[in-house]
């Protein structure tokens, strides 16, 4: 047996493909590759193969892992040769090497993930100066609420929420570029078990946030997120005061 780290990248039309029917599809990939993979015991076997957590649709990536169980070791470049070659168009490995079928989930691993954020507005005719004032005056807040749902207990009937400050899940947020109409943000959030923030609420933050600034403006023009593009770069782990990929952490 040998236990197959890989990083794939999933974009274009793909980022519309659930979680399950990713899983789905890389099932029918490795067996139509002819990949001898491993399979669970019993009744209604199945490939043994994990990803590192999941995507929301609408969003791309090109930092996306699994781990894939097979029955002998094969090279890395004949696996992903053998795979790219039947997978659909917005999906390709990237990377992989072996490791220790004994090293930590890949769910347990990812503690950070970053992105680039791509938006439009109705009024985008802003001076970049201050543009980035504002993304520092978003981060010196002391406080950055959110509401959530809390988990349902059993008999409950109602949905009860609670005010989250997720303030400390943002480790960086910067103006990336300003290309035309659409305005570049790069972001660093707390992603995993330890804490989780997406991307989409953090836009959805801001744009609260620049709404409040409005007041400032001489612009008649309302402050609207009139399109959001996200796409993670990657997934990684803190690796001795580093940022690892899930590659590379181990």
């Amino acid at each position: 047996m040998a236990m197959l780290r890989g990083k794939f990248s999933k974009t274009g039309d793909m980022k519309y493909i659930s979680h399950l029917d990713l899983v789905r599809l890389f099932h029918r990939v490795l067996r139509r590759a002819g990949i001898n993979i491993a399979y669970t015991q019993g009744f209604n076997p199945h490939p043994i193969i994990s990803f590192a957590t999941a995507l929301s649709l609408g969003v791309e990536s090109y930092g996306e892992y699994f781990d894939l169980k097979l029955n002998e070791e094969m090279s890395f470049t004949e696996f992903q040769q053998s795979v790219n070659q039947h997978m659909p168009r917005g999906i390709k490995i990237l990377d992989g090497k072996y490791i220790d079928s004994k090293e930590d989930s890949l769910m347990s691993m990812v503690e950070y993930s970053d992105y680039l954020i791509a938006v439009e507005f109705i009024d985008e005719n802003w001076d970049r100066e201050l543009f980035e004032q504002w993304v520092a005056g978003f981060l010196e807040e002391e406080r950055i609420m959110i509401t959530r749902k809390k988990k349902k207990k059993r008999r409950q009937r109602h949905q009860e929420y609670k005010e989250v400050d997720v303030r400390p899940l943002i480790k960086e947020l910067t103006l990336e570029s300003v290309r035309g109409e659409k305005w570049s943000l790069y972001t660093l959030l707390t992603t995993g078990s330890k804490g989780n923030l997406k991307p989409e609420d953090l836009i959805k933050l801001f744009e609260k946030y620049l709404k409040n600034q409005e007041q400032n403006r001489e612009k008649e023009n309302p402050i609207e997120i009139t399109s959001v593009e996200i796409t993670r770069k990657d997934l990684y782990q803190e690796v001795n005061g580093a940022m690892k990929n899930l590659i590379d952490a181990v």
